[in-house]
C-alpha cells in the first residue's frame, strides 16, 4: 500500500495522487510522510510540496494552508499549487525585491509585508 496525495485549492483539486513518500513544507521546517504515518495536523509554510511517485518525483510550490494526514492519506489546503516547472526564477526575484520595498510602519502593514517576503522566498527557493 502507498500514501494518497490530495491537494486542494480554492479553485479545484489540483492534485490527486498515489506516492512512496510526501515532502510537506511546513511553517515550521520541513516534514517528510511515510506509509503508517501517526495522524497529524499541520500549518504549512511557503515552499516546495515533494512526491515520490512511480513514475518519479514531483515537485509543487505550495503557498500556505493545511495538512491533514491519516490513514495514508495527505490531505493539503492550500492557496496556491504550482508546479515548479512552471515558475519563473526572475519573477520571484522581482516579487522578492517588491516585497522588500514594501511599507511595514503599522503592525498590519508588517505583516503584510511578512507574508510577501516568505511568498517570494518560497517561490524563489522552489524555482532553483
Amino acid at each position: 500500500m502507498s500514501l494518497r496525495c490530495v491537494v486542494v485549492t480554492p479553485e479545484r483539486t489540483e492534485i490527486d495522487r498515489e506516492a512512496d513518500y510526501v515532502s510537506l513544507p511546513m511553517f515550521d521546517g520541513e516534514l517528510g510522510v511515510l506509509e503508517g504515518r501517526a495522524p497529524l495536523i499541520g500549518r504549512l509554510g511557503y515552499g516546495t510540496l515533494r512526491l515520490q511517485t512511480a513514475a518519479g518525483p514531483e515537485r509543487y510550490y505550495v503557498d500556505g494552508g493545511f495538512a491533514h494526514v491519516e490513514d495514508n492519506v495527505v490531505n493539503v489546503l492550500t492557496g496556491k499549487a504550482i508546479a515548479v516547472d512552471l515558475l519563473d526564477s526572475e519573477e520571484a526575484r522581482e516579487a522578492l525585491e517588491a516585497a522588500q520595498d514594501m511599507p511595514g510602519s503599522t503592525p498590519e502593514e508588517s505583516q503584510l509585508k511578512h507574508n510577501a517576503l516568505l511568498r517570494a522566498r518560497g517561490q524563489l527557493r522552489a524555482s532553483r
